[in-house]
C-alpha cells in the first residue's frame, strides 16, 4: 500500500450511507415481511423456509431463483465492509451472531436488510492497515458469508460458485457509486486499492477454487449507453425464471451472440419508445 494511504486521516462511520445504500440498520423494520436471525439461516429447514417465502415475494418460479437473488443481496454488505476497511477509523461487527436478516418492501420490491444487534463501534487492530486487512476481509468471507452461501447452495441444489458469482459486478457498481461521493482523490484511491487487494486474497477464505472477485472480463456493447462496453455477468442470476416478464438479462452468460443481439435491439427499441413519450 502506498505510504500516503497509510497516513490518510480516517473518517467517522457514515450511518446514513450504510442505511440508505447498504441496507445496514440498527433496529428491525416493523414493515418487514419476514425476519430471521443470521445464525438461524445455517439451519437448513429455517433457510428453506426463508428462501421459499423470499421466492414468493420476488415471483420466482423455484427456490433456486430465491437463492441467487438472496446471494446477490449480500453485495451491499460486502460494499460496507470495503468502505470501513478502506476509510473509517472504526468498524462494525458483521459476524452472523450480530446480524438479523429482514425482507423489507422498498418501492414495492422485497429488499434484504441487515440489522445489527449491537451497533457498537470496534477498533481496528494495532499497526498499519496493510498488516491486518487480509484477516479482516478474509474472516468476514470465511465466517459470515461462506456458511450462508454454502447453506443456500445445499438447500437450492445450485453450485455454490454460481451464488458467489452474484457478488462481484454488484460490489463494483456500489463502490463506484461510493467513490463518486467521496471528497478527495486520496480517499477514492484508497477505496480502489483495497478492492484490488480483495481480488488477491486466497480462495481458501471463500472455500472454493478461485477468488470470486477475480473475473475473466468479457465485454459486450452496452445498449443503455451506446458506444460504450459493459461486462457479462460471471454467472446467471436466473431472472428469466421469475414471473415478471423480464426474461434473460442482456449481460447473461447463457445467451448466444444472436440472442444477445436480439435482446439489445429490444432494449434500444424500448428506450426509443419511452423517450418519445
Amino acid at each position: 500500500m502506498p505510504e500516503q494511504e497509510e497516513n490518510m486521516d480516517r473518517l467517522a462511520i457514515d450511518y446514513q450511507f450504510l442505511e440508505q445504500q447498504c441496507h445496514v440498520i440498527g433496529d428491525c423494520r416493523e414493515q418487514a415481511i419476514y425476519t430471521i436471525a443470521g445464525l438461524d439461516f445455517l439451519d437448513r429447514q429455517r433457510a428453506e423456509r426463508f428462501l421459499t417465502l423470499y421466492q414468493a415475494e420476488i415471483k420466482g418460479l423455484d427456490i433456486q431463483v430465491a437463492a441467487t437473488y438472496f446471494a446477490a443481496s449480500w453485495r451491499v454488505l460486502c460494499t460496507a465492509l470495503q468502505y470501513m476497511v478502506s476509510l473509517t477509523s472504526s468498524r462494525l461487527n458483521f459476524n452472523l451472531e450480530n446480524l438479523t436478516l429482514q425482507i423489507v418492501p422498498v418501492r414495492q420490491f422485497p429488499t434484504i436488510f441487515f440489522v445489527l444487534h449491537s451497533s457498537s463501534e470496534l477498533t481496528w487492530p494495532e499497526g498499519e492497515a496493510s498488516e491486518w486487512r487480509e484477516a479482516q476481509l478474509g474472516s468476514f468471507y470465511k465466517e459470515t458469508l461462506r456458511p450462508v452461501m454454502e447453506t443456500a447452495a445445499q438447500v437450492s441444489g445450485l453450485p455454490v460458485t454460481q451464488l458467489w458469482g452474484q457478488l462481484p459486478l454488484g460490489v463494483t457498481y456500489y463502490l463506484r457509486q461510493l467513490a463518486n461521493q467521496l471528497e478527495t482523490e486520496e480517499q477514492r484511491n484508497q477505496l480502489r486499492t483495497n478492492y484490488e487487494y480483495l481480488r488477491t486474497i486466497s480462495p481458501d477464505w471463500f472455500g472454493i477454487r478461485r477468488n470470486p472477485f477475480v473475473l475473466k472480463e468479457i465485454l459486450v456493447d452496452n445498449p443503455y449507453s451506446p458506444g460504450e462496453k459493459m461486462p457479462l455477468k460471471p454467472t446467471c442470476c436466473l431472472a428469466y425464471r421469475t414471473d415478471t416478464g423480464l426474461g434473460y438479462c442482456y449481460s447473461c452468460p447463457k445467451l448466444t451472440k444472436k440472442q444477445r443481439e436480439q435482446k439489445r435491439a429490444e432494449l434500444m427499441q424500448q428506450q426509443m419508445e419511452s423517450s418519445s413519450k
